[in-house]
């Protein structure tokens, strides 16, 4: 029992400040996120009506910012967000007019606030250290956790001396599920290797590799808006999500069918020389190994099921923000205010 209480306590104590800034960071990066729309479909600009203007604002930008090379695209919105990267490595977002293109800004990643977060949530100046870190945090938490349910057990029918005690108990065994699950989900989504290996080693087939765009100097190179309309027909009863650029050559769209997963599961690769579609990967044909982040990343997230609407990703997020506010709680109340006095 002490043994169990010393590692609880040590462990709350010594994580405390990591745990507070992954809840208040996560819950910050909820509410960044863009409600959907009751009808995606027929919410924005039809796919043609993207494609074309994702061709004008790429090339406004090419003409005003040479220096800068787009690497992803995020589609359906009203407003198409345009992540770049710039000669000497830094990242600028702009933001086209979905109807014509039209460039309505361009700034640095730095200047925005939903990128700070993101750094901070996952630690992500240490490299992949930041990964290491958010894993073993939500590892050792994700026990404290365990522990603590003990100890509740044990302590259940009698009363803590001081009102935080009493308070940190009650907000523990309420919160103390949804708190499990977000530590097994941070851990599962910081060591993703270890999760496939495990995959793979219970019997499950090993992730598909990534194909190689063919090298075809006698095709002329297509436009990103005409790629994005070649890879879309190889799926079209899935919604565009994201266009990426894979490697030099191949571009990657990201598209979403019944997935749970924000961003969905299916992918089409489509080389730039020709426009010709590489690969088409269908989310509901994909290996378990690929296909267990439409669970574990949707849940962590608080994303949204493809049948819910603004009214279910606003109880998401409220849910989500009060289960980071009860972590901020029994935080501060597991944290020694005063120091006891002995008797003497």
């Amino acid at each position: 029992m002490k043994s169990m209480m010393r590692f609880h306590r040590w462990v709350g104590r010594g994580l405390a400040a990591l745990l507070l800034v992954a809840a208040l960071t996560g819950a910050g990066m909820q509410w960044l996120q863009p409600l959907p729309d009751e009808a995606p479909a027929a919410a924005g600009p039809s796919l043609q009506a993207q494609a074309d203007a994702l061709d004008r604002g790429l090339a406004t930008l090419q003409a005003t910012r040479p220096d800068l090379q787009w690497r992803l695209v995020q589609l359906g919105r009203s407003t198409l967000q345009v992540e770049l990267d710039d000669t000497r490595g830094k990242r600028w977002r702009a933001e086209l007019a979905a109807a014509d293109g039209r460039l309505l800004a361009v700034v640095g990643e730095d200047a925005l606030l939903g990128p700070w977060l993101v750094r901070l949530h996952l630690w992500q100046w240490l490299g992949v250290g930041g990964f290491w870190l958010t894993g073993l945090v939500a590892c050792l938490a994700l026990c404290s956790t365990a522990v603590g349910l003990r100890l509740w057990w044990r302590l259940r029918r009698t009363r803590a001396p001081q009102l935080r005690r009493r308070w940190h108990r009650r907000v523990g065994i309420v919160a103390l599920m949804p708190l499990a699950l977000l530590f097994g989900t941070a851990a599962a989504l910081s060591w993703p290797g270890a999760v496939r290996a495990a995959i793979v080693a219970l019997g499950g087939q090993p992730a598909m590799e990534i194909p190689v765009a063919p090298v075809r100097p006698d095709l002329a190179r297509v436009s990103a808006g005409q790629a994005l309309l070649n890879a879309a027909a190889a799926l079209p009863e899935a919604r565009p999500q994201r266009l990426y650029r894979q490697a030099p050559g191949l571009l990657r769209l990201r598209l979403r069918g019944e997935e749970w997963h924000p961003y969905g599961l299916s992918q089409v690769f489509v080389a730039e020389q020709g426009g010709g579609v590489v690969a088409v990967r269908d989310g509901r044909q994909l290996p378990l190994v690929e296909r267990y982040v439409n669970v574990i990343f949707s849940l962590h997230a608080g994303a949204v099921p493809p049948w819910g609407g603004p009214t279910t990703a606003l109880l998401m997020r409220l849910g989500w923000t009060a289960l980071a506010l009860s972590l901020a709680a029994l935080l501060l109340t597991g944290l020694p205010w005063r120091q006891r006095k002995l008797p003497r």
